[in-house]
């Protein structure tokens, strides 16, 4: 069996051909800026499409593609034209289109109850019940959650610089590291604003928090313990929506977490006082590979977040009101 699995974030897109069960090649590119955009839906086909070209052995036709997909679950009317877009693309195959967070669980956890906490750009945190119900936490985008992210590291941190630059308080070093990457403070809006991603280009900067606390910056610092108590939130929430107990099994995906003590620390101290018994994990395995499992496992309850069609497009199956209770 030939399947093609997708991860799409904000920021970037992956793609692998799986053969038989055996993951023989990755290929990654730009993400789209996201799906609740006018043009969202065709600039993610465009992301896979381009992605997919890129990966050796995909000369011979795919029997699945499963995309998952940053900001699906919230804007659920794209999920049609991914699904026609998919089909058209590669003729003949079974295709699943679900939230990145729901394929970001099944592989993190091999589809197993638990707790997954997905922190990127965004942040989006699923809860895994023992009866099957899938819970989704926060992922509302930066405009409006994703608290904790990369996004919101980064915006503190501008924040922050921009107040010592006005002489509003703010972190002196934190300034010095935005006028190192960017240049003039007065010419930071127009880059962010006229930039294809802003998300990424503001969640860019959490590298620079997360160095200023490293050498000591209280703000820098003071940035990273509210972001950690933001995750550790989102985290207890959905374990509590999911009927886990305060000992649920959590793994972290994304790559926040890969800033290491500066933010793993605080974050580790957080969920101890929310969840006493939880135990956090590193994930068995990644997005990719959860959306192998989606392919290949029609047991599992992931697939109730999922919206699919066979061959046929007039033969589509959306999640319905089988959708995971989202807040």
């Amino acid at each position: 069996m030939r399947v093609l699995t997708f991860d799409v974030g904000k920021t970037g897109c992956r793609a692998a051909l799986w053969v038989d069960g055996a993951r023989g090649h990755d290929a990654e590119g730009p993400g789209p800026v996201g799906l609740a955009n006018a043009d969202g839906s065709r600039a993610a086909l465009r992301s896979m499409t381009d992605v997919a070209a890129r990966l050796d052995g995909l000369g011979h036709p795919v029997d699945a593609v499963v995309a998952g997909l940053a900001g699906l679950l919230s804007a659920p009317e794209q999920a049609p034209p991914l699904l026609d877009g998919l089909a058209a693309a590669f003729g003949g195959a079974r295709v699943v289109v679900t939230s990145d967070a729901i394929t970001s669980h099944a592989g993190a956890l091999s589809g197993r109850p638990g707790v997954v906490l997905a922190a990127g750009t965004g942040t989006s945190v699923v809860g895994l019940g023992h009866d099957g119900a899938v819970h989704l936490v926060d992922g509302w985008g930066y405009l409006l959650g994703d608290a904790g992210s990369g996004y919101a590291i980064g915006r503190a941190g501008i924040d922050d610089a921009m107040r010592a630059h006005d002489g509003r308080g703010g972190s002196a070093a934190l300034l010095a590291r935005l006028e190192a990457r960017w240049g003039a403070p007065r010419d930071v809006p127009r880059l962010v604003q006229g930039a294809d991603n802003p998300a990424r280009v503001v969640a860019s900067f959490a590298r620079d928090v997360f160095d200023a606390a490293r050498a000591g910056d209280a703000g820098a610092a003071s940035i990273c313990e509210r972001a950690a108590a933001d995750l550790a939130d989102s985290t207890a929430a959905a374990a509590r929506r999911a009927g886990l107990g305060d000992a649920p099994v959590v793994a972290t995906t994304g790559g926040l977490l890969h800033a290491g003590p500066v933010l793993t620390e605080p974050f580790d101290r957080a969920l101890a006082a929310r969840l006493p018994g939880a135990h956090r994990q590193e994930p068995d395995d990644d997005a990719l590979a959860g959306g192998h499992l989606l392919a290949t496992r029609p047991d599992l309850p992931h697939l109730r977040a999922s919206s699919t069609h066979a061959h046929d497009p007039a033969d589509r199956r959306t999640a319905g009101p089988n959708r995971p209770e989202t807040r």
